[in-house]
């Protein structure tokens, strides 16, 4: 079956008719080739009659070489090379620098361009030409050379020989050259103004406006002065005192803030009013009954009324910043143990805390807790103080300029501050090789400050293998932890102590990245088990992930440090909950322990009090470290045990590296040993990095220098 097909109306312009096309078809005709190619060699010009209106292109030019030179058969004139251009126009593109907005119109007009248009931008000619200048002064006398040598000579010992730049000067003013007005006188270079420089709007940077504090100083981290601190012997000559007279560091060497005044600002009323017209816009039924000023933000406390749900106000958070005009705001709902809703609104002017507000109380001074750690204050100006004890391990997370840094550096020196060295350990591990070598050399390290992945990787192992025995002394005497074993055998004679040891690592994310599984097995077997023989573990990271604090690592550590981060997911992984996103920076900080968050403004710790109370530790007491890193790669290199060693490594080292070159032969032959003997020994070498591998029949290359040697002969003997 068949349809026809319909027939679109055709589209019909009002008051207007279409004209058919009453043209008969036709078809073009096929030129000849000899057609085509004078088609080909025809030019008809678009600009008129004033032009020639058929041109013969010759075929002597093929469709490559110099584009001017092949187009000048178009032109009235000759296209000028770049050279001559350059000379005579002042540029090589001399057809654009004529046309300005004097000759724009006159360019695209019937007239055109005229020679004079083209030569008005030409460079004035000097008034004096090099080649006249050069001729002008030219010498005309010629003499010898030696008479021209005897002549500099008295030149230079003639005393009218300084005068001689004011006679030249003289000269040119008498030939009207300079004049004796600008005899002397300078022009100042022209400085570039700011205003001069041109910016794109996109590309202005635009700084956001800090809240400043009361006090008047910078807030900074840690700065090295130079990086090659790695090894260094420290600068400070030691005097070796019992640990009887070790005196701990007074608190005067810590700074203080300035009283502060008890006025209340005028704009906590304004921020009251502000909050509670916005309420109202929104319909919400409440009001600020109270608020608590700290020394960063104030808590506004919001009363509702029966019935009103507290969504109704944390859906509203963003309206109320932006009716304050605040930076951020944070909002508690509920306040725990409370039937209000806090609102937390930065102040606009932020109250400085030091470490001396904070260490400066009985609480802190008269404690028998050897591991008490001054954090801050809190919202409600009051000092806040946690145990490492009862943490038992801790997570510290934060940006740049968040203050981690700051805060890491306040809890080491809490310990080293009202501990002796007998006390308590420090363990630091700093990949960046720069935040923590202000500690370095303090005679509570258990080793040099940690700097390389593999040193680091067989340190927490070292550690690891600490906790266990520690635990068998536990078990041998009958004790639950490190308190009980020290309250039964204290007063022993043969007593021996059991100090605490802090393991700090700094950026640990990228510590387990680099290290893998092992790092993480050995993170993951301290968190769970040392806290009972005194092992206690800080974790500090910039960028929480979820792919390298895992699960079960965060598990055990539960209490968290959380500064500004960039976004809620890095604070979700830190806190498991929002809110660390919002800080401020600069010690603004949220302190979780046991699941409580609470917003604090931690202690601020300069470098200049950092260094005065490591150089008062130091100048009594040199360090004395459990292990050194070389008995750690040694151990490395070797496994568990030493006993791999022969006992002729050490003479065949030597022998090697006085030779120059390791042979299996000579080795056996001076030492009277056997091949097989020879060999093993020959792979521990390769194994210290003291000789290369063996590459086919090439002899060894002799890798280390005395230097190196002896410092893996110190590993061995440790």
């Amino acid at each position: 079956m068949f349809f026809k097909k319909k027939e679109k109306p055709e589209r019909i312009v009002p008051k207007s008719s279409r004209t058919k096309d009453n043209r008969a078809f036709f078809i073009p005709e096929i030129r000849t080739i000899e057609d085509k190619k004078n088609m080909s060699n025809t030019f008809i010009s678009p600009y008129g009659i004033e032009n020639k209106q058929v041109i013969n292109i010759p075929n002597d030019r093929t469709g490559s070489g110099d584009i001017d030179k092949k187009y000048d058969i178009f032109r009235k004139e000759k296209k000028l090379t770049k050279e001559e251009a350059q000379k005579r126009f002042g540029s090589s593109y001399y057809e654009f620098v004529s046309i300005d907005n004097r000759t724009h119109k006159k360019a695209f007009s019937e007239e055109g361009l005229t020679a004079d248009d083209l030569h008005a931008k030409r460079p004035a000619k000097p008034e004096f030409s090099s080649e006249e200048i050069i001729e002008a002064h030219r010498s005309i006398e010629t003499v010898p050379v030696d008479e021209f040598f005897e002549k500099a000579n008295t030149y230079k010992s003639s005393p009218t020989s300084d005068n001689l730049e004011d006679e030249v000067l003289n000269d040119l003013v008498e030939e009207g050259l300079f004049s004796n007005q600008n005899k002397f006188t300078q022009i100042p270079p022209e400085e570039e103004s700011f205003e001069d420089v041109i910016f794109k709007e996109d590309e202005i940077i635009k700084e956001e406006p800090e809240i400043g504090f009361s006090d008047d100083f910078v807030y900074e981290e840690y700065k090295p002065n130079n990086l090659e601190t790695k090894h260094q012997k420290p600068i400070i000559q030691y005097e070796q005192r019992d640990l009887k007279e070790y005196v701990l560091p007074p608190v005067h060497l810590f700074k203080k803030s300035e009283v502060k005044s008890d006025v209340e600002p005028t704009w906590v009323k304004e921020n009251i009013d502000v909050i509670n017209e916005t309420m109202v816009s929104f319909g919400i039924d409440g009001s600020i009954t109270n608020y608590t000023m700290g020394p960063t933000v104030t808590r506004y406390e919001v009363s509702l009324a029966s019935g009103v749900p507290t969504k109704k106000i944390t859906s509203i958070s963003d309206n109320i910043q932006m009716s304050l005009s605040a930076y951020s705001i944070r909002i508690e709902a509920p306040i725990p143990g409370k039937n209000t809703i806090g609102i937390e609104v930065p102040n606009r002017i932020r109250e400085s805390v030091f470490f001396g507000d904070v260490v400066d109380n009985p609480k802190f001074l008269k404690s028998k807790d050897p591991l008490l750690l001054a954090i801050g204050l809190d919202i409600d100006a009051l000092p806040v103080y946690t145990s490492i004890e009862s943490m038992p391990h801790g997570l510290v997370a934060g940006s740049t300029q968040s203050g981690k840094s700051v805060a890491i550096a306040s809890i080491i020196v809490s310990l080293i501050a009202r501990n002796k060295p007998d006390e308590v350990k420090l363990m630091l591990i700093d990949p960046k090789k720069v935040d923590l070598q202000q500690f370095s050399d303090l005679p509570h390290l258990v080793t040099p400050i940690i700097d390389e992945t593999n040193v680091a990787n067989e340190s927490l192992k070292w550690m690891v293998r600490e906790m266990e025995s520690r635990y068998d002394t536990l078990k041998r005497f009958k004790a639950v932890n490190v308190v009980d074993y020290y309250t039964r055998r204290s007063d022993l004679p043969n007593f021996v102590k059991m100090p605490r040891i802090v393991v700090i690592i700094e950026e640990a994310s990228d510590l387990l990245l680099s290290g893998g599984a092992e790092i993480e097995e050995s993170i993951l077997k301290l968190t769970q088990k040392s806290r009972a023989v005194g092992i206690h573990l800080l974790l500090a990271t910039q960028r929480p992930s979820a792919d390298i604090l895992k699960g079960a690592i965060k598990a055990n550590i539960p209490t968290r440090f959380a500064f500004r981060v960039p976004s809620s997911t890095d604070s979700s992984v830190v806190l498991d909950m929002t809110g660390a996103e919002k800080l401020l920076g600069k010690g603004d900080m949220l302190f979780s322990e046991n699941g409580m968050a609470r917003r604090l403004q931690g202690a601020y710790l300069s470098p200049e009090e950092i260094e005065t109370i490591t150089d008062f530790i130091k100048e009594q007491r040199e360090p004395e470290y459990m292990f050194t890193h070389e008995a750690l790669v040694v151990q490395m290199n070797t496994g568990d045990s030493l006993d791999q060693i022969d006992e002729l490594f050490k003479d065949v080292a030597t022998y090697v590296v006085e030779e120059g070159k390791c042979s299996l032969n000579k080795i056996t032959q001076v030492f009277g040993i056997g091949f097989n003997r020879a060999t093993q020994i020959v792979n521990s070498l390769e194994k210290f990095g003291i000789v290369s591998e063996n590459v086919g029949t090439k002899p060894r290359t002799v890798l280390m220098e005395y230097s190196g040697l002896s410092n893996i002969f110190e590993g061995l003997d440790n």
